[in-house]
């Protein structure tokens, strides 16, 4: 599952989801939760335990990251997968990932394994991957057909490698569509990541329909030979590879220059009605952790900041914006001179339920007269093709 809190191409929110989970249930169909797995994205400081018991439902979280064989699920993996790789990365090594996660008490699960691209599949035919420290592939999903799913099947029963279901949701309007039964209790991610792990437990892939009462559940789904081949187009990047200028992705150059004094930082406050004493009362602040005044973060945003080198993506017709992320890493002073250093940080593709997408992220670096990094503010835009 996928929402607006974690995930750019995503359009649910998280009560939606668990509301159109009640509005299931009303009609008989069995869905106790769900896990959300938002891209390349893990904020530790998000909770939803609350809410869902309003709904008498489970959320879970785990993460879903870009690899070199396609798109993998990670759940209950501990500190050092965090600390093993950089979440932005769309290339990650597969093999690195599974046996990290694994290590770290977590287990690693193949996403939509029958797609192009994106999914093992393709990999395994093209590549000839082995799939070593694959224990488990999701084989039945919300997003891919029927083709691709039988497929997915296919692999996992050709390879031994145990199976689970999921609706890969960005909508409120498809959650459930798969899912998985398990036998066993499933309340919280150290209890899923226990069942997934152990080679004895019972778990099966199932469509939402399959869940009502009295629902015939087949012993088998037709193969791939009795359907007509063709794509979801979930994965597919079509067109051409893309254009841009890559010898600018990663150059920094200088940005400008923020001069910070008492007097930018009580107008600063005074703008935006601060009243947290220790942005605005200096007898107060020298009593607190940093023993004097400080500026709200937010000031940086006064600052005029050049841009970075223009990658020039040859693609799309209309441009918005994504998303930001923000990182204060130091508290900014009264006198401080700071300097923004800007750059194309990466630029990258993939497609969602609309098609193909390009990313442009964009970050500013701000360094103290120090040479100490302050902060990193990154931006994200996205270009599609809109007929």
């Amino acid at each position: 599952m996928h929402s607006v809190d974690g995930s750019d191409d995503a359009g649910a929110h998280v009560e939606g989801y668990l509301k159109w989970i009640s509005s299931r249930r009303k009609k008989g169909f069995k869905i106790d939760g769900f896990v959300l797995t938002e891209h390349r994205n893990y904020d530790q400081s998000l909770n939803y335990d609350e809410l869902a018991s309003r709904y008498d439902a489970i959320v879970l979280r785990g993460i879903e990251v870009e690899t070199d064989i396609g798109h993998v699920l990670v759940y209950g993996a501990g500190s050092a997968f965090f600390e093993s790789f950089d979440l932005s990365d769309i290339s990650l090594p597969y093999e690195d990932v599974f046996r990290v996660a694994w290590d770290s008490g977590g287990i690693a699960v193949g996403a939509h394994a029958g797609r192009p691209r994106i999914g093992a599949l393709e990999h395994v035919d093209e590549r000839n991957v082995t799939l070593k420290g694959v224990g488990v592939l999701e084989t039945l999903n919300g997003g891919s057909n029927d083709f691709e799913n039988a497929r997915a099947h296919e692999l996992a029963s050709t390879k031994n490698i145990r199976e689970i279901g999921g609706s890969d949701s960005h909508f409120v309007s498809t959650l459930g569509a798969c899912l998985t039964r398990f036998e066993e209790q499933v309340s919280s991610i150290s209890e899923l990541v226990k069942i997934l792990r152990s080679s004895s437990s019972q778990f099966v892939p199932l469509k939402l329909e399959e869940t009502l009462p009295g629902a015939d559940i087949p012993e088998s789904r037709p193969s791939s030979e009795q359907l007509i081949p063709h794509t979801s187009g979930q994965g597919e990047l079509g067109g051409e590879e893309l254009e841009y200028d890559r010898s600018v992705v990663g150059k920094e150059v200088f940005g400008g220059k923020l001069e910070v004094t008492s007097d930018a930082i009580s107008k600063y406050c005074d703008a935006i009605d601060e009243t947290n004493p220790i942005y605005v009362d200096s007898n107060f602040a020298k009593t607190g952790p940093y023993a004097g005044i400080i500026a709200p973060p937010g000031i940086l945003q006064t600052a005029q900041v050049g841009s970075p080198p223009d990658p020039e993506v040859k693609f799309g017709t209309t441009q918005f914006m994504a998303g930001s992320h923000q990182e204060y890493l130091l508290p900014i002073r009264p006198d401080d001179t700071l300097e923004a250093y800007v750059q194309v940080k990466e630029v990258y593709e993939k497609t969602g339920r609309s098609g193909r997408m390009v990313f442009i992220v964009r970050q500013t670096r701000w360094a103290n007269q120090f040479g100490e990094n302050v902060a990193l503010l990154e931006t994200s835009m996205v270009i599609r093709q809109i007929q």
